[in-house]
């Protein structure tokens, strides 16, 4: 079966501010049930909304970020649907004047890079939480997040397999954090997506479209993957079943069970009219003006792409480092940090990545917020690059005292006697007794077979306890062997 995969994206982004988008409740996480309502986000009578300034300017901000077209007045409108954590009866969110279109988002394939083309972004407000209680018959609902600001961006279905969709939310997740206008974390639901799945299958008579099948309900990057390889294999399984017949069936929208890896409809997909959208009453339209442009593009730092580019330029460091320093800004300055102090930069973009990124994972923080001052880890880097201590004392002896005590590094070398040893009239002697051990690998090495050298620098690195530079091991090796 030769078939096109085609996924749009929509992503719900819940923006970090003080206050609701139509009122001033606060917005924090894991506040007690229904705690941070009132008239306006309940939807009582009478409550009117008043749109929240921070919250525009943060979207128009991630706008100019994304370079859409930013509308020069925009409004407000009901989207009208019955739902219990919908305490209005209806949404406010924007219809057909949205505050951007257009723009894109870049990721990095194997071909290089690709643009990810974006319809829109919108300002709505966010909808409460319905709670299901295992072995319960009774939900609950919890209004604390009702009212909460939104933005909603939608792309084109430009994404091309479900490995595309997870480096798309991974490449808009790092600009959102870049801004610092969200936490964009998954897991507390101030970032959720749909990805929209169809396939196009090439036949003898033409193209057989199946229907856009929306996804809903995924809390994580990896589960969006997951979702859209299984719808993918549902649709191809419905056109072996239907064959062209496939094209009929209705738009829906479908649940994914990460127990069993399988998608399943829950009901028909919702169209436009199906909403009843009419413009906000009680929210006049908003001009956008120079004023709010000039805030916006104030809070637009220097971007991934821009960051990644400028490390390969400036360090000469590969793609690949590049990407994954710039994932998170608050990495990419600490690495700029470390260097600054004195510190080569593939060393430390390798130490970084490396074992830094493994104490970090661990503690489940930052690289950054690790508590390593950058001035002692580019000391460190410089004591492994000058061979004073070897690679293996570091990552097993002075980086976790580093992390745990801010320990200074060229300290602990000289308390823990962890000095490397490079004088090689020192090392001759642990040499010729390797040989003496070892005449198997010698004689190897005599005859031709480089790795036998090996075996003979184990031996001289066990009888000086690792502290021996297996640079000046190696050559002395050899002109024992090779003079000898």
């Amino acid at each position: 079966m030769k078939y096109r995969v085609l996924i749009g994206m929509e992503v719900h982004l819940q923006l970090r501010t003080k206050s609701k988008m139509f009122c001033r409740c606060p917005v924090r996480f894991g506040a007690p049930p229904n705690t941070l309502t009132c008239p306006v986000c309940l939807g009582m009578p009478g409550a009117l909304p008043v749109p929240n300034r921070d919250a525009m300017i943060r979207a128009i901000a991630l706008a100019r970020a994304l370079d859409c077209d930013i509308a020069t007045d925009t409004k407000f409108d009901r989207k009208n649907y019955f739902y219990p954590d919908l305490p209005k009866g209806y949404q406010i969110s924007q219809f057909d004047r949205p505050l951007a279109t257009g723009g894109c988002v870049e990721i990095v394939t194997e071909e290089g890079i690709k643009r990810i083309r974006l319809r829109r972004i919108h300002i709505e407000e966010d909808v409460g939480k319905n709670i299901h209680e295992d072995g319960s018959k009774l939900s609950r609902v919890d209004f604390n997040r009702a009212g909460t600001p939104l933005v909603e961006i939608v792309s084109e279905p430009d994404i091309a397999s479900p490995e595309e969709a997870h480096k798309y939310l991974d490449a808009l997740r790092a600009v959102v954090r870049y801004l610092d206008i969200s936490d964009a974390n998954m897991q507390e639901g101030n970032l959720r997506c749909e990805p929209n799945v169809n396939i196009h299958i090439e036949t003898e008579d033409g193209v057989v479209k199946t229907p856009i099948v929306e996804v809903k309900n995924l809390n994580s990057m990896r589960n969006v993957e997951r979702a859209a390889i299984c719808e993918i294999a549902r649709h191809q399984e419905l056109y072996r079943e239907l064959g062209a017949k496939v094209a009929d069936l209705p738009r829906s929208t479908c649940g994914f069970d990460d127990q069993t890896d399988k998608t399943f409809v829950m009901r028909q997909k919702e169209e436009a009219h199906d909403y009843r959208y009419f413009p906000e009453p009680d929210i006049p339209p908003i001009q956008i003006g120079s004023a709010w442009l000039g805030t916006a593009n104030d809070m637009v730092p220097e971007l991934p792409r821009a960051k990644r580019q400028r490390f390969a330029d400036d360090y000469g460091l590969s793609a690949y480092d590049a990407e994954n320093l710039c994932r998170e800004r608050s990495t990419a300055d600490y690495f700029e940090t470390v260097v600054k102090a004195g510190a080569a930069a593939k060393p430390t973009a390798n130490w970084l990545l490396g074992d830094v990124s493994f104490h970090a994972k661990e503690r489940q923080v930052a690289i950054a917020a690790l508590g390593l001052a950058a001035s002692r880890l580019a000391s460190m880097v410089n004591l492994v690059e000058e061979g004073k201590v070897s690679r293996k004392a570091a990552e097993k002896d002075l980086l976790p005292r580093m992390i745990a005590e801010g320990a200074d590094p060229a300290q602990l070398v000289t308390d823990l006697g962890l000095a490397q040893v490079d004088d090689s009239s020192v090392l001759e002697e642990a040499a010729r007794q390797a040989i003496a051990q070892n005449p198997k690998a010698a004689a190897d090495f005599r005859a031709g077979k480089e790795k036998a050298l090996n075996a003979l620098k184990g031996l001289v690195m066990r009888e000086t306890r690792g502290k021996a530079n297996p640079t000046v091991v190696e050559s002395v090796l050899r002109n024992i062997l090779e003079t000898e």
